[in-house]
């Protein structure tokens, strides 16, 4: 027993600021060295902290943290590049099979998630953009589509792909590259390989034909315009000649009905003041609690911090929350069509920086993350564990 607890202990994260479990080492270690007999109240802290690190393992080990699917996660990334690099005009077919597996399986995990139901998730932006990209493909691949719908499509996952979801990699701290972890790898696939897959469709667009010359065609590459022919400007029923109008279409297209669908039902769904059992959660409503419900009460609604803290305990927001929430939304999604897409367009070398720097950012997202579960998890969620002794520690001194 002695030796387990002096193992267990030998790989806790302890300084200065944990005096706690500092001096629950200091009192038990002669003990433990001396396999002598360790006082009661040192026992029961021991267990404590033992419990909780199990605690963390066992959280870790049900998101995926294994030897298998890290090295599964791993040798994925290195496919697709390798895919990207040596076979391009394949690289569609890899988004469509890997798609139809890490797609439903993330739903799986979804709906099985806790305290709520995380399923209605999929009814966000870059998801729907996904099945319909994934749909498109299908459809190609099954039916003979018409070259002007092939043209419609491919403007408008175009620009959203290169513009919207790319802007999307950027702006959210999730999207990370976590080799072992499921959710995290499939959020980081449908924000990552649309801008992957698009690059080969429009600079390695010869290979592709002649390789799928019955699937795509693409006879339209060479006369697409980014921008519609009365100006950069978009009004709606109109610009469908063009990258901007096709995409700001499709973005409206999922834009309205899911605000209609929110202000029916949707935004009250996990309130905990309106709902006596919340069981769903929607992306709007995890996007708030994360901290955005603080930044919008603060800049557009004067609120103070201490209400939108309440506001995010019981995920109960307003109609005036949601709608600057929507706005917000709308303005960086067709603004990252102008800004990043424009560019993606005209230039090839920014298309592949865009991607490279896009790689550097995730890995380095996933890198701290790793960082922090082999150094500071443990230690802060045993602070955490003990935080009432803690503080009765202090008073005492």
């Amino acid at each position: 027993m002695n030796h387990s607890i002096r193992e267990s202990l030998r790989h806790l994260d302890i300084d200065d600021e944990g005096p706690l479990l500092s001096s629950a080492v200091t009192a038990v270690m002669p003990a433990l060295q001396g396999d002598k007999k360790i006082p009661c109240n040192d026992v029961e802290t021991i267990k404590r902290v033992l419990d909780e690190i199990d605690n963390i393992a066992l959280k870790r080990t049900n998101e995926g943290l294994n030897e298998f699917n890290f090295s599964v996660g791993v040798c994925n990334c290195l496919f697709i590049v390798y895919m990207f690099g040596a076979h391009p005009q394949h690289l569609w077919l890899i988004y469509l099979c890997e798609g139809m597996i890490m797609l439903p399986r993330k739903f799986y995990n979804m709906w099985h998630a806790k305290p709520l139901n995380e399923a209605l998730y999929y009814l966000d932006f870059c998801w729907i953009m996904n099945f319909t990209g994934l749909g498109v493909a299908a459809l190609l691949v099954a039916l003979n589509i018409n070259d002007v719908a092939r043209e419609t499509f491919f403007n408008a996952l175009l620009g959203v792909s290169c513009g919207t979801l790319m802007g999307a990699n950027i702006a959210l701290p999730f999207v990370a590259c976590l080799f072992h972890d499921v959710n995290t790898m499939t959020s980081l696939f449908i924000h990552f390989m649309p801008p992957l897959v698009m690059y080969t469709f429009m600079w390695n667009s010869s290979d592709i034909k002649t390789a799928w010359p019955n699937i795509f065609h693409l006879n339209y590459l060479d006369h697409i315009q980014f921008f519609p022919t009365s100006g950069i400007f978009v009004i709606p029923g109109s610009g469908l000649d063009s990258v901007v109008g096709c995409s700001i279409h499709l973005y409206l297209l999922w834009w309205v009905p899911y605000v209609i669908f929110m202000l029916h039902s949707g935004i009250d769904l996990p309130n905990k003041v309106k709902q006596e059992c919340p069981k769903w959660d929607t992306v709007f409503h995890s996007t708030m609690r994360g901290g955005t419900c603080i930044a919008i009460g603060k800049v557009f609604r004067g609120r103070s911090k201490q209400d939108s803290l309440k506001q995010m305990e019981d995920s109960n927001f307003d109609l005036l929350d949601f709608f600057i929430y929507m706005a917000f939304h709308m303005l960086s999604s067709v603004a990252a069509i102008y800004v990043i897409g424009y560019p993606c367009f005209r230039s090839q070398n920014f298309h592949l920086f865009m991607l490279i720097f896009l790689t550097c950012l995730t890995v380095t997202r996933g890198a701290s993350r790793y960082t922090y579960y082999t150094t500071k998890m443990h230690s802060r969620a045993l602070r955490k564990q003990f935080a009432a002794i803690l503080d009765e520690s202090k008073k005492s001194e």
